[in-house]
């Protein structure tokens, strides 16, 4: 329990040391932590924080998002997202059927409860009086994940996503997402290396791990000063040679496409003098900014990328499934299926996003609305989900009142503060020149 404690006050701290450059008010950090304590549990939370000893990788997409945002309050996106989650839990705080979602959130279904909280809270902003929002517990017998209710019928809701979590895993992510993990390993080496990955494959989720492995026996050599090394798996090969003035140069700096080279990206990996995460976060605090030096230079050359599915054949099989899986009764107008996609809606072709939704819909009777949603950052130092929705107007003029529903619901989402539930203090044009003038705290 103390050691449960130290953690959340330790996170307390940092958060409130970005409270206003955030625009939170004074005691949301508290007040929050101290919600999750009381829906998740001490049991649960001494379990994901103090009794697993792995490693918390920042970037990983794969770790849990709590664990992850709870460990690291110097990344604005892990405090803003962790108050987001428990404005959620604090808006249907009342609602029976709550326990069934944390139950399920903590059995590793993070992303799709969170998703389905989401959508249920922006439904519930957009009702007006006696119109409200009932999540549903999680049961057989449930018809969606919650209910818009309006009075003499009720609108069942139906949450589900495409793809892993809010990332895509593309080439750049899965790249991404690696350099990370080379530049975490190699804090511990004592002199600086120079790694080459060369795959006839294509990055994907399989050649990454791969690749992953080859790495971390790279890194168990270098930490034994056993260099050069190379190892090689099938149509991977990952080489690590100590960094010197003679190593091969990476033109210009940070991440860079190398025209006339055999590589596809180079990269520079810098770290700091200190012997650990806590001596960082000491010395940031008391003002110190380090000197930093190259610990890695990454050269990366896979396979050309493999054609990518048809992302409107995937929505439509999805939304197909969705429409058949959501069955209604009598007591129901309609039903409302919401997915999260990994694509910007608005930046794909619109003639084929409406028919891979009609395509869908065609033999669907009681869709009342598609709406799809895509999470993003925005320069309010908040994350919102652009949308694109696909409505039965005609059904609709039948009840007016699910007209002013479905306008509240779509205009609402770039007014409304997710984490507050309140109007953006400035207007989007103000926020982008205050987020390029605000300065971040680097990771620790």
């Amino acid at each position: 329990m103390a050691a449960l404690d130290a953690l959340l006050y330790k996170w307390i701290c940092r958060a409130n040391a970005r409270r206003e450059d955030l625009d939170l008010p004074v005691g949301l950090a508290e007040e929050s932590i101290a919600l999750l304590k009381r829906t998740l549990g001490i049991d649960y939370l001494e379990q994901l924080l103090v009794a697993d000893e792995t490693p918390v990788l920042l970037f990983d997409d794969e770790a849990n998002p709590l664990r992850k945002w709870l460990f690291s309050a110097r990344v604005d996106e892990h405090i803003i997202q962790l108050l987001e989650l428990a404005s959620y839990i604090r808006t249907f705080a009342d609602d029976p059927a709550l326990l069934d979602k944390l139950e399920k959130l903590k059995r590793d279904r993070f992303w799709p409860v969170f998703f389905e909280l989401a959508m249920a809270v922006r439904a519930k902003r957009a009702c007006r009086v006696p119109q409200a929002v009932h999540l549903n517990p999680e049961i057989a017998s449930s018809i969606g994940d919650f209910t818009v209710r309006i009075p003499g019928y009720g609108i069942p809701c139906e949450c589900s996503r495409l793809g892993r979590s809010p990332q895509v895993a593309e080439p750049s992510v899965l790249g991404e997402s690696l350099s990370h993990r080379i530049s975490d390993g190699a804090k511990r080496l004592e002199v600086p290396v120079c790694i080459k990955i060369r795959s006839t494959v294509p990055l994907t989720g399989a050649t990454y791990n791969n690749v992953l492995k080859l790495v971390r026996r790279g890194l168990a050599d270098a930490r034994r000063l056993k260099l050069p090394v190379e190892h090689r798996d099938g149509s991977t090969t990952v080489t690590f040679e100590i960094l010197t003035e003679s190593s091969e140069k990476v033109p210009g700096s940070g991440n860079v496409r190398i025209s006339a080279s055999e590589w596809d990206s180079g990269l520079r990996l810098y770290n700091v003098p200190a012997r650990n995460r806590e001596e960082i976060t000491e010395r940031f605090d008391s003002g110190e900014r380090f000197y930093r030096y190259e610990s890695v230079r990454l050269f990366t050359k896979f396979g050309e990328p493999v054609e990518v599915p048809d992302p409107f054949h995937r929505l439509t099989a999805k939304l197909k499934k969705k429409l058949k899986q959501t069955k209604t009764s009598a007591e129901h107008f309609g039903k409302i299926i919401f997915v999260e996609v990994p694509f910007d809606p608005q930046s794909l072709d619109q003639d084929r996003l409406r028919e891979a939704v009609r395509a869908a819909a065609l033999n669907s009777r009681s869709a009342l609305a598609i709406i799809l949603a895509n999470r993003e950052k925005n320069p309010q130092f908040r994350f919102h989900y652009s949308q694109s929705g696909t409505y039965n107007r005609n059904a609709a003029k039948m009840r007016p009142e699910v007209v002013g529903f479905f306008d509240r619901l779509s205009k609402a989402e770039l007014n409304i503060d997710p984490v507050l539930g309140l109007p953006y203090p400035r207007p989007w044009s103000d926020a982008q020149v205050r987020a390029r003038t605000i300065s971040r705290p680097v990771p620790d």
